[in-house]
């Protein structure tokens, strides 16, 4: 009612009272952003929708001054395009792994706010997400975080207490809007308890490197050892990362630190140690190694003190993106859904990653598979990159979409018995859904045997998480009358999914899990009847 009197107010007076408004707008945004042209191109931004979210002054403005509405118009595109551009080629995604008490969360805490923790974990209570986590201090959900640099390699930390369209704190879209690289930081779970989460989120996150932490009193553990097995299966290059410097109890500790370090380097990821000491040892392995294939370099850092932490940024700032997003962008489009959400007002909210293709705000879409084989036809009513509405999304964006469903598909997807994870949002009508698929699998060393027809394992490809049963298999050595694969066989295996089809390609990297992870292989071919 407030906008509306104004409005009125403002045409009563005249065209000469209203280009004075308008001129003393711009002055005000004007004084606000000489301080800093980012801070500028930023206020303008937000000024320019606070008029678009109301009618009247955006008929105003328009009225009485056409050039200032061009301006906005450009400067809000210009903002959009340069978000997602960041947020996909300009972005690298970062795995952290280690123990229970490595400091994973403190870490992303002192990275992203640029702050060194108290000792007693302060750092950390800006990462954690649910109060037990807080309780306790241990991880035991996924969760991503957010860094930004500048040109210059400089982390970009927002002040905090301004209030931005009522709101006290900063989105991913205004650190975006400001950045030249950004970094995703997924945080993952140590305890062993909480293992099965750790294998999913990698599996799923499309992470180019991954940060494996060790904690320098403790050397290397029995989930040490774990974490790097699994990096290594997923052909994530690492970094290790020894921790808590400022706490060893001695020189020796230390050694024997880092001689099991290199140890389990050269065993396990079969690799070479490179220990990063200075920003010339960071520029030799971006210069002779920049994907890691060869080198794992090694950083010994302390959140208290805050030793070894600008090289961290240093490296993950230099450090080139490992997948090529850009090169999927003539495919289909393909949405890895990870999360469904209702929200108020809006509806139903699907996020997850596009893997593949393009997709604008008001495409056809297909949602599947369901538990019945079939897809929903929809559409996308709004697309939110980096918690900002924006009109497209392309491969390489974690995107949210506002869908247009029916109210009995909405409670189908959301209600416990009848909702099904791993599904897929995709921009062609599909085929046959798949049933089962057959790939070549090794098995990893360990205690546990795969018995033809009778083995039920859980099996992650990608974002799918399912359990899955052993229907037959082909040992590599040609010998097919066993009936057992044993630890260590490489053999060519047919899988039957034990919860209904899923969404599956052939070149697709499938993780064996049985509490840990027990094999590994690559899909060669799709079964699409039933067994």
């Amino acid at each position: 009612k407030r906008v509306c009197k104004s409005s009125n107010r403002i045409n009563r007076v005249g065209v000469e009272a209203s280009n004075e408004r308008a001129h003393n707008l711009r002055n005000h945004h004007d004084d606000k952003g000489t301080n800093n042209n980012n801070n500028n191109h930023y206020h303008h931004y937000q000024a320019t929708n606070n008029g678009n979210n109301n009618n009247n002054d955006n008929i105003t403005t328009a009225t009485t001054n056409e050039s200032t509405t061009t301006t906005t118009t450009t400067m809000g595109n210009d903002k959009e395009d340069h978000i997602l551009h960041v947020m996909a080629q300009g972005q690298i995604r970062v795995a952290v792994l280690g123990n229970v008490d490595a400091g994973k969360s403190t870490l992303i805490g002192t990275l992203t706010q640029n702050t060194l923790d108290d000792g007693n974990g302060s750092s950390r209570q800006c990462v954690l997400k649910y109060p037990h986590e807080r309780a306790s201090g241990r991880t035991s959900t996924i969760t991503q975080h957010f860094m930004a640099f500048n040109d210059k390699g400089e982390t970009i930390v927002l002040p905090k207490g301004n209030k931005i369209a009522g709101k006290n704190y900063y989105t991913q879209g205004d650190l975006a809007a400001q950045a030249h690289r950004t970094v995703s930081l997924m945080d993952l779970a140590g305890h062993e308890k909480y293992f099965k989460t750790t294998v999913h989120g990698l599996s799923r996150g499309m992470a180019d490197y991954a940060l494996v932490l060790v904690n320098a009193s403790q050397g290397m553990t029995y989930m040490s050892h774990h974490h790097l097995q699994l990096v290594q299966m997923c052909g994530i290059p690492a970094i290790v990362v020894l921790t808590k410097m400022d706490a060893v109890p001695g020189r020796d500790v230390i050694q024997h630190t880092r001689r099991t370090v290199t140890e389990a380097i050269r065993t396990t990821l079969g690799k070479k140690r490179f220990a990063i000491r200075g920003s010339a040892d960071i520029d030799r392995v971006v210069v002779a190694d920049p994907q890691l294939s060869a080198l794992a370099p090694v950083v010994e850092v302390s959140c208290v003190t805050g030793h070894g932490l600008d090289l961290v940024r240093r490296l993950l700032h230099q450090l080139p993106p490992r997948r090529r997003h850009f090169q999927k962008m003539s495919r289909p489009l393909e949405v890895l859904l990870e999360d469904t959400f209702q929200v108020p007002g809006v509806g139903l909210i699907l996020s997850g990653f596009v893997n593949a293709g393009r997709i604008e705000k008001g495409g056809t879409m297909y949602l599947g598979p369901l538990k019945n084989g079939t897809y929903i036809k929809t559409m996308a009513k709004s697309i939110h990159v980096a918690q900002t509405s924006v009109d497209q999304a392309w491969a390489g964006h974690s995107a949210c979409f506002a869908v247009n469903l029916t109210k009995a598909q909405r409670k189908m997807l959301t209600h416990h018995q009848t909702k099904k994870k791993g599904m897929v949002l995709l921009g062609q009508e599909p085929t046959a859904p798949v049933y089962g698929f057959t790939a070549e699998i090794c098995l990893s060393k360990g205690d546990s045997t795969f018995i033809k027809g009778q083995t039920n394992s859980t099996i992650h490809i990608l974002h799918v998480k399912t359990a899955c049963r052993l229907v037959d298999f082909d040992t590599m050595a040609g010998n097919g009358t066993t009936v057992v694969l044993r630890p260590g066989q490489r053999a060519t295996a047919t899988f039957e999914f034990l919860q209904g089809p899923q969404h599956v390609r052939k070149g697709m990297r499938v993780i064996l899990r049985d509490g840990h992870v027990r094999g590994i292989g690559i899909i060669r071919a799709l079964h699409h009847h039933k067994f």
